[in-house]
């Protein structure tokens, strides 16, 4: 395992950046959005005419000499570089919270999971920061020392520790997932309103937060958080996510469920699948038409599932709509009543060369809006606070 010291930052990161391949760069510049916003890297070096090697990194459309960009992003640069430079299989880093705004902290702990994963990876990192732990993804091991001893191996018991994570928050999104990338994904084309949310994974709709314990949450935390908690829609009628929405109408607790299907639906639809992979809208809805058309059996028989299960939770004592009449309905519908996971799986077999998979989605600015509704519904929680 190799090892380098950031003692001379400057000197590392101009010669690091100068080492670079142009796919590593571009690379890099890819995992400095998800964390900064836009970010550009320009090297400049001539060997028969330079002494030193310079570089100006462009951030947000600002263009700044990489000695006087913000000593946090630089950490950022050296971390990223180290990745690239010596492909280690074990990476440690101490305390990349330190200069960071807590919610890049936050995005930090994701884009170094999915980094992790994509590189064959393991990250070892402390940190005193509640962000850090709460960005972290829900099967990261989490350890509590004190003392240099282990005190606590139960990731509830740090957070609970290190707080909410919640400084300058007014949201807490409590979901039915436990993967919650795609989720931040969609909320992250809002900065306006991310900067105010933080997140809470769940263990599917089963074990969904009832209203009660909503509202024992929000009484919790001294009602200085709102409470959104996410719920797929599934196959539930529009009737019937109105009767789950006035069940969780109270003092600062609201539910959300998706327009579609569940969160992963929002990204196969046809206006995001051409603008992800460059083709136009009418050969999105090829893919997802072949899609639906090859598995209508299957299809039919995951929604049938999915209404038993929404009957027995609604309908104890019957009075169900009929299945055949509720998948009509969705027949009008995008995805026609499939889930959006399953479609979302498909295409990735369908579409060659990871033209569509999620470290691609990750990645991408996304450049349409998609769940408008969670928009507003975070937005009407924001300015209720205000």
């Amino acid at each position: 395992m190799k090892a380098c010291s950031f003692g001379d930052s400057n000197v590392f990161l101009r010669n690091a950046l100068h080492l670079l391949s142009n796919e590593e760069i571009a690379q890099l510049e890819i995992w400095l959005t998800r964390l900064m916003g836009d970010v550009s890297i320009r090297i400049y070096f001539d060997p028969d005419r330079d002494l030193v090697i310079k570089s100006d990194v462009e951030v947000g459309g600002i263009l700044h000499p990489i000695e006087l960009l913000g000593t946090g992003y630089i950490q950022l640069i050296q971390i990223f570089c180290y990745i690239l430079l010596f492909k280690p299989k074990i990476l440690l880093i101490d305390e990349p919270d330190i200069h960071l705004h807590p919610n890049v902290q936050e995005k930090l702990a994701s884009t170094l999971s999915d980094i992790a994963a994509e590189k064959d990876l393991s990250v070892i990192l402390t940190t005193h920061s509640p962000f850090i732990v709460r960005g972290s993804p829900i099967n990261a091991n989490v350890y509590w020392l004190e003392n240099g001893d282990l005190a606590n191996d139960c990731r509830e018991a740090a957070e609970i520790a290190l707080g909410w994570g919640a400084f300058g928050k007014k949201v807490v999104i409590v979901s039915e997932d436990k993967d919650l990338a795609f989720f931040r994904k969609l909320v992250e084309q809002w900065p306006e309103l991310e900067k105010f949310v933080t997140f809470h994974p769940g263990q599917g709709y089963k074990n969904l937060m009832s209203p009660e314990q909503a509202q024992d949450l929000y009484e919790t935390l001294g009602m200085q958080y709102k409470i959104l908690v996410h719920r797929d829609r599934d196959s539930l009628t529009d009737d019937e996510i109105s009767r789950l929405q006035r069940k969780y109408s109270a003092e600062g607790v609201k539910l959300w469920c998706t327009d579609l299907s569940d969160i992963e639906a929002y990204f196969c639809r046809p206006e995001f699948m051409s603008e992800l992979i460059g083709i136009d809208i009418e050969d999105s809805r090829r893919y997802i038409d072949q899609i639906l058309n090859q598995h209508s059996v299957s299809g039919r028989q995951q929604f049938e599932g999915q209404r038993r299960a929404h009957n027995q939770e609604l309908y104890p004592d019957g009075g169900s709509p009929l299945n055949e009449e509720v998948w009509q309905i969705f027949q009008q519908r995008e995805l026609k009543g499939f889930k959006g996971k399953f479609v979302f799986n498909q295409l990735k077999n369908k579409i060659r060369n990871n033209g569509f998979s999620e470290e691609k989605i990750l990645n991408h600015a996304i450049g349409i809006e998609l769940a408008a509704s969670l928009k507003d519904e975070l937005k009407s929680l924001i300015e209720d606070e205000d």
